[in-house]
């Protein structure tokens, strides 16, 4: 007995030991942390081509080839569209100052046909202070987007480092699995695996389902303004796709950009494009996601938004995406849990 307290002892002030130290090194942590799961995304992107390769071909080969394969298909897809995107994209910047005197025009519309019907217009001190809010948001909005390019930019060594974590999550797979299950205790390796198993099957599906949900948005979304006549069709509808990445929120905000870059294309215009996003939107929620991602991996939508509010409070951007796979990671272990005790 007094051996068997000293031995939980000894657990609890390692595990001690172990928590200080990683909220002491927290920031080289997370670096870490984000390295491993680009690495991660990169592999699962590869793995159906890496599991029809290595039937034929040894792991490393197989691994190489799937990753390499990836490499092609993303360096095709920036080569192709990177110009026309930078073209496009300027040409947003450009119209953020004359966004302003749009809205201003809309505004004085609203107010002379509120007092035509016999509404009492908006106050003078509500105006100043709304024009005074909209104006320095758009004067905000071009920094914002540079510095996030900056950011994108000043990271892209992790986007580098992703294929070769890919690579090595690949080759390696099975004895990264074997080591981990001889670092548990052999009563509860059982339980480790079905718990891994079930956060692999979950995480993946999500991850791997919301990526394609993000390309399809942004092809429909970009074909659909293309007919319509928007002339940085391209930009908007990959920015749609990326904002596509965060539930909810992001097609709302994706229909409120569009909305505001076609105002000065004139009103028409503008409702046909705001009609294309309403369209794409309803086949995402009805057809697209529903058929793309499991339905073993839905969550409450109020605690997706309360997932994505708090991670971003938390991690910005990468707390934004990492926060519904790892609720999903959570809900694994704790259905493993149950499980368990319930036999």
């Amino acid at each position: 007995m007094q051996q068997t307290g000293r031995k939980r002892k000894s657990w609890l002030l390692l595990a001690a030991a172990a928590a200080v130290l990683l909220w002491k090194w927290r920031e080289l942590v997370w670096l870490a942390v984000r390295h491993l799961f680009l690495g991660w995304i990169a592999a699962l992107a590869a793995l159906p081509v890496m599991k029809r390769l290595e039937k034929r071909l040894p792991a490393g080969a197989a691994a190489g080839l799937s990753i390499a394969a990836l490499n092609v298909v993303w360096a095709a897809a920036l080569f192709l569209l990177l110009p026309a995107v930078v073209k496009q994209g300027r040409q947003l910047a450009g119209m953020l100052p004359g966004l302003w005197q749009e809205m201003e025009n809309a505004g004085s519309s609203l107010q002379t046909w509120l007092v035509r019907h016999g509404v009492e217009g908006f106050d003078t001190d509500v105006q100043n202070m709304l024009a005074a809010r909209v104006q320095e948001a758009l004067g905000a909005a071009a920094p914002a987007v540079l510095d996030f390019l900056r950011g994108m930019a000043g990271g892209l060594g992790q986007w580098l480092l992703a294929p070769v974590f890919g690579f090595y999550f690949l080759r390696d797979r099975r004895m990264i699995s074997a080591w981990l299950q001889s670092l548990l205790p052999e009563k509860w390796r059982e339980a480790a695996v079905c718990t891994l198993r079930e956060m692999q099957r979950e995480t993946a599906g999500y991850l791997r389902g919301q990526l394609m949900v993000s390309g399809i948005v942004s092809a429909l979304t970009a074909v659909g303004l293309l007919l319509c006549g928007v002339p940085s069709w391209l930009a908007l509808g990959i920015w749609l796709g990326v904002l596509e990445l965060i539930p909810y929120i992001g097609p709302l905000t994706g229909g409120v950009m569009v909305t505001l870059f076609t105002l000065p294309l004139g009103l028409w215009r503008t409702l046909w494009a705001l009609g294309v996003v309403l369209v794409v939107q309803q086949l995402d929620g009805s057809v697209i996601t529903p058929r793309l991602i499991s339905q073993t991996t839905s969550l409450h939508p109020a605690v997706v938004i309360l997932c994505v509010v708090l991670g971003g409070a938390a991690a910005g951007i990468s707390g934004i995406l990492l926060s519904v796979p790892l609720v999903l990671c959570l809900r694994a272990v704790w259905r493993t849990l149950v499980l368990r005790m319930a036999a």
